[in-house]
């Protein structure tokens, strides 16, 4: 009993190592790890997966923003704008939860599993356009929209978040990119340091609900700061082409596995 007991922590701790060694290199929370872990693994009802794994991508985030702050690569003003509207996004998806969706688990599970049905498209999109390139010089693009909104970005961002619990990293660092003209570095600095605001604010309304384990989210979180400061310096030297090929087959896998669920 003991063993078992260790070996769970261990395989806590192992996938918030994974998650935060995601997040580094791609700019994410590390939810879309965590979250399918939590339920696969640890079988935990899909309302408290959501909230135990957002109070854990709360560690991921700053973990990450503070080791891509001391490699220059976060705009300070770009995260507050984009945490402010978080913050009040995240405020309104939380009450969203708790009220209409937290007991509609087939109906969480429907939303999972478009969700990473979207992932998975727009990832193996970017995977296709990076190895068609891999050999040609890219082009930064140039900012095609005004910085005023980028609070409204924050505030879509954020209600998914609480909603889903899913630091919403895979949605600015995109936007930061193509509509702002961030270099991917600096995407993903500043994304990290801008959804801190919005996974802390959900993180403690979802424990304040009810809806979070947390002995299993502290384990994750210890395993993503690992995973974090394991993952920024190999920034510099790996592709993330490469990580996106891998992930974009584990978020197909995951949104049939949703949608599966939804539908039994």
């Amino acid at each position: 009993m003991v063993v078992l007991l260790v070996l769970s922590y261990l395989l806590i701790v192992v996938v918030g190592m994974a998650a935060g060694l995601m997040g580094a290199i791609l700019g994410i929370g590390g939810a879309v790890v965590m979250l399918p872990a939590t339920e696969l693994l640890l079988h935990i009802p899909t309302a408290n997966a959501i909230g135990t794994t957002l109070f854990a991508v709360m560690f991921t985030s700053i973990s990450g923003a503070l080791g891509h702050y001391r490699q220059g690569n976060v705009n300070l003003a770009w995260s507050l704008r984009v945490g402010l509207g978080g913050v009040v996004g995240v405020l309104l998806g939380s009450y969203l939860f708790k009220e209409y969706l937290s007991s509609r688990e087939q109906v969480l599970t429907l939303m999972l599993a478009v969700l990473f049905a979207v992932m998975a498209i727009r990832m193996a999109r970017d995977t296709i356009r990076e190895i068609k390139n891999y050999n040609q010089q890219t082009t930064q693009p140039d900012p095609k929209a005004p910085l005023w909104t980028m609070p409204l970005v924050g505030l879509v961002v954020g209600c998914l978040t609480g909603i889903l619990g899913l630091g919403g990293g895979f949605l600015i660092v995109p936007a930061m990119i193509w509509l702002y003209g961030a270099s991917p570095y600096l995407a993903v600095g500043t994304t990290l340091l801008s959804i801190f605001p919005v996974t802390a604010v959900g993180a403690f309304t979802k424990l304040s609900q009810g809806f979070v384990v947390l002995p299993i989210a502290l384990l994750m979180g210890l395993g993503t700061i690992i995973g974090v400061q394991l993952g920024v310096p190999v920034t510099r030297y790996v592709k993330p082409v490469v990580f996106k090929a891998i992930f974009t087959l584990l978020f197909i896998f995951l949104a049939v596995n949703y949608l599966s669920s939804s539908i039994a």
